[in-house]
């Protein structure tokens, strides 16, 4: 679709837009303000020291700051850690055991010596014991079970790294959003802007009329209660500006008191293709189904696992011990060597119930596979609905901005000429704002809907970076 230029578009012009964004950035700065963040080099800061973004921007810093990836990317060495711990099933493990006891009483007897010589003492255990040992241990079958348990540990990692870009896709989306949202703010603060102006200058118009006699002091009345309204629309409007900002830090996990300031980008591209193929490239795209699929291979050798439940094991197991003393005739050390078989034999049905266990959540992971495609499905068909209509809400928009700038012309000719009341202008003022905004409504809806649509479709739209980890 062939996309005009702003300044080409039938829309409000705002010309206190600028003066709005200045008079948000001029807030009272702290006494001993904390360290700048370090901003990357793809943005700027301005002269008033506000960090300068677009929406696509913001989205990519979020990618490398945002505190809820950080926290997602304890899963992922979560997860590694069981993965060594599956591998170290059927690795040879190796056991130093040590003892030192002190031991009471000691008994004592004598024995006749030889003749004319004295007889002989002798004791019958020691005052203190001391004793090492170190086993070894190596399965060298486990009946397949050692390598299923690496396997569904290694599945789990996958797991844990796509469920990393689930959540990449959710914080660069929620940070577009907030950027639009804070684009659209502004846009709609300058209208609020515009109409107090107007509705100001109605009110200098009814006061001269009054003082020549044409209009009543009413009008003067009612005009001044329209431009306090139309006041505390704009601080309204300016407050939702304010708050969004701080949802974007936020998101951007920056200090609360950093200033800010959003750059409208140029519109995103809509992806080509008819609504079928849309579906399937989502499908090949979005993590979630990887995750489903990931889920299911899992659930698979979980219940291989469970059936291998009564399986035998063998191992190869080997110590060596040593003693500060054996007693009478006894050597100070000892080993031994040799091969454990283990085989279960009964175990009251628990091998039956993993196993009908593990087949249901097989079944259980595929139906949450299946869900996931239908989720996703329904995603894109609802963005790729929510863009045409934002088209047809755009071009009624603009129309309806058309008319209502001339309706308010028409108003204020005929109030000046005494043929209308000031209820008439206020009444077109009040419309115009309300077409100018629903024009800028549209067209953040367009965008992000498109915007929804490829994210819906998981295509991320920023260079790839690693989360920092300081």
């Amino acid at each position: 679709m062939m996309r005009r230029s702003r300044s080409d578009r039938a829309g409000p012009a705002l010309p206190a837009l600028a003066m709005l964004t200045i008079a948000l950035a001029l807030t009272p700065a702290a006494a001993q303000p904390p360290e700048s963040p370090v901003v990357p080099d793809y943005l700027t800061v301005d002269d008033d020291g506000r960090i300068v973004m677009s929406p696509a921007d913001a989205a990519r810093w979020a990618l490398e700051r945002n505190t809820d990836l950080r926290i997602q990317a304890a899963s992922v060495a979560e997860a590694m850690g069981q993965l060594r711990q599956a591998w170290a099933i059927d690795a040879l493990t190796v056991r130093a055991e040590g003892a030192a006891m002190l031991m009471g009483p000691v008994s004592s007897f004598e024995l006749p010596g030889p003749e004319d010589e004295e007889p002989m003492t002798v004791e019958l255990g020691q005052d203190y014991a001391l004793r090492a040992t170190v086993s070894a241990t190596k399965p060298i079958y486990t009946g397949g079970r050692a390598g299923l348990a690496a396997d569904v540990a290694e599945e789990g990692v996958e797991a844990a790294r796509l469920g990393t870009e689930i959540a990449r896709l959710s914080v660069s989306l929620g940070a577009r959003e907030v950027g639009y949202g804070m684009l659209r703010g502004m846009q709609l603060a300058g209208i609020a802007a515009a109409q107090v102006t107007a509705i100001a200058e109605h009110v200098r118009q009814a006061q001269a009329l009054e003082d020549a006699g044409i209009v009543p002091h009413f009008d003067v009345v009612q005009a001044n209660t329209e431009l306090a309204r139309a006041r505390e629309g704009l601080i309204t409007a300016q407050t939702a500006v304010a708050q969004l900002q701080a949802q974007l830090r936020r998101v951007l996990a920056l200090p609360q008191d950093v200033e800010l300031a959003l750059v409208d980008p140029p519109p995103p591209d809509m992806p080509e293709g008819e609504l079928r193929d849309l579906i399937e490239q989502a499908w090949a795209n979005r993590p979630e189904v990887s995750v489903g699929e990931t889920a299911a291979r899992m659930a698979r050798l979980n219940l291989r696992l469970a059936e291998r439940d009564l399986s035998p094991s063998v191992a190869l197991t080997g110590s060596l011990s040593g003693q500060n003393a054996a007693g009478l005739g006894g050597a100070n050390y000892s080993w031994q060597v040799g091969v454990v078989v283990e085989k279960p034999i009964f175990d009251g049905g628990a091998r039956r119930g993993k196993v009908e266990a593990a087949r249901a959540k097989l079944r259980a992971a595929e139906l949450e596979l299946q869900r996931a495609q239908e989720e996703i499905a329904l995603e894109v068909v609802r963005h790729f609905l929510s863009i045409d209509e934002a088209r047809e809400k755009i071009a009624t928009a603009g129309q309806g901005v058309a008319e209502a700038r001339e309706r308010r012309r028409m108003a204020q000719l005929r109030y000046r000429e005494g043929l209308a009341a000031g209820t008439e202008v206020i009444d077109a003022d009040t419309g115009l704002a309300a077409a100018e905004a629903g024009f800028v409504n549209a067209e953040y809806d367009l965008q992000l809907a498109v915007t929804r649509l490829r994210t819906a479709m998981g295509i991320m739209d920023v260079p790839r970076q690693e989360v920092e980890t300081q």
